[in-house]
């Protein structure tokens, strides 16, 4: 079931964050946008990579 999580993740909610970074780049700050949209994605795959670990 954990593996299952980490794609849902992976596929989902990473394009979804790192868009909503690139909208924040374009109305908020650039720089502030580009730290959401980068470092989001870096976290949500890291957790991604732990759920998919963790299921073996």
């Amino acid at each position: 079931m954990n593996h299952a999580i980490g794609i849902f993740l992976i596929i989902v909610v990473a394009p979804l964050v790192g868009l909503v970074g690139n909208v924040m780049a374009d109305k908020v700050h650039e720089g502030v946008g580009r730290t959401v949209s980068i470092g989001g994605v870096l976290a949500v795959l890291g957790v991604a990579a732990w759920f998919i670990i963790r299921s073996f």
